[in-house]
């Protein structure tokens, strides 16, 4: 009887014991983990230091050119007052006297055409040829290839690429884009981006496809000031203004003050005296080399349909610059024409932009723009013109929602009313 109590009394004190765990510094799994730990934390150290010393090496020896925003300078509208020296202050001019008289010679002619010549071989070293390669199939479902050739400006490179402006219309559907640059070396190209309104296209030509001597040889095109231009100047066709590569036309403009009406905007057209090919494109570019003009054979304009124009480089150059800079050009849809001073007397519009069109299924359409409407704001910014819709436009981005604030006839007078527009691209 005493063994067995004696024997639940020892079942009974062994159940009260308590179980101690272990320390923690004695925990293998902790340790472990503890250790993974430091060893995570010393290779990230490890690894900082090592990414900042030799990064820079690596870099400057191997790695790629960060990409160069374009920039393009803008120009400003040239006064039309000319400062006047009053009578006093003029000095009196003595009586020019002619004794001698020179009679020029064919030679003469010949040095100065000389000169003319070098100025458009220069502008030409910033041509280049694009082809555009496209296959289809015959009346027969026999495959044919076909090419189509026209000419490129190489505008400047991004530190990656080399930019090229050219004609989408003459390159869009293409299957496959080569550059041929003036040492008649030829690389492939990619689309870029382009413009729907002003029929404009940005190539891009990776600079690790040019050799060298190729990069040596290209120049960079030089901007000038198409809106500073006056009538009876002479101008340089270079590019394909016959519609054959390589060709070049000496001539003068007849005519600087006529615009062509375009989507959400209108463009200065230069007009010469030259005439046009079957297919003429290049670059205008007056006697110092630079670009002042982009040629045209889309909006010829009515009393002579055969002279060579261009659209006035200056109205381009945002378009170009956002191209370059792979930015969509967004627009409104609409067609219009600037409230003068006249018309604001004579039938009582406000200063703005009167709209005579707005195009099929377009954002102005879908946020209920109407013809006759009188834009006068773009989201808080004044809109007094055509041309200030179009620098306006080029702050927005594809998807942005903007109020555009119309003045709009109505029963009891004009009515203010504020359109939100989404902006797209035309594609």
């Amino acid at each position: 009887m005493a063994e067995e109590k004696r024997t639940e009394q020892d079942e009974f004190q062994f159940v009260q014991e308590k179980i101690k765990r272990p320390p923690l510094r004695k925990n293998r799994t902790l340790r472990r983990v503890a250790l993974t730990v430091v060893l995570a934390v010393l290779f990230g150290v490890i690894a900082c230091v090592t990414f900042v010393l030799v990064y820079p090496w690596v870099q400057d020896r191997f790695g790629e050119e960060p990409v160069r925003e374009i920039n393009i300078p803008k120009d400003e509208e040239p006064e039309d007052t000319e400062p006047v020296t009053p009578p006093e202050a003029q000095v009196p001019q003595e009586p020019i006297v002619i004794t001698e008289t020179t009679e020029l010679e064919l030679e003469d002619y010949a040095r100065l055409f000389s000169k003319m010549r070098s100025t458009g071989q220069e502008a030409m070293k910033c041509m280049v040829t694009v082809t555009a390669g496209s296959s289809d199939t015959d009346w027969f479902n026999e495959e044919y290839e076909s090419e189509r050739r026209v000419s490129g400006l190489v505008v400047d490179d991004n530190g990656v690429e080399e930019l090229i402006l050219t004609t989408y219309s003459d390159i869009s559907g293409a299957d496959q884009l080569k550059v041929t640059f003036g040492d008649s070396s030829t690389v492939e190209a990619a689309l870029k981006k382009y413009d729907m309104v002003t029929n404009l296209a940005i190539l891009s030509v990776n600079l690790g496809d040019l050799q060298e001597s190729t990069r040596n040889q290209i120049k960079t095109v030089t901007w000038g000031n198409s809106r500073s231009l006056r009538s009876g100047e002479p101008v340089i066709a270079v590019g394909s203004p016959t519609g054959i590569a390589g060709s070049m036309l000496f001539g003068n403009l007849t005519e600087v003050s006529y615009y062509a009406s375009a989507v959400d905007g209108e463009y200065q057209l230069l007009i010469t005296d030259m005439l046009k090919g079957s297919h003429s494109n290049g670059v205008l570019v007056n006697f110092k080399g630079e670009v002042i003009g982009w040629l045209q054979s889309k909006y010829p304009h009515t009393y002579n349909e055969e002279a060579l124009s261009a659209y006035g480089i200056s109205d381009l150059k945002g378009v170009i610059e956002h191209l370059c800079n792979n930015q969509d050009i967004v627009y409104l849809g609409i067609r219009g024409a600037d409230v003068t001073e006249e018309v604001q007397e004579e039938l009582g519009l406000p200063e703005g932009v009167y709209i005579t069109g707005v195009e099929m299924d377009s954002p102005a359409m879908t946020a209920g723009i109407q013809s006759g409407d009188v834009i006068v704001d773009i989201s808080g910014q004044e809109a007094k013109s055509l041309r200030q819709i179009q620098e306006l436009l080029l702050n927005f981005s594809e998807d942005q929602v903007i109020s555009v604030k119309v003045m709009r006839q109505g029963k009891d007078g004009l009515v203010e009313i504020v359109c939100s527009v989404g902006l797209s691209a035309l594609k």
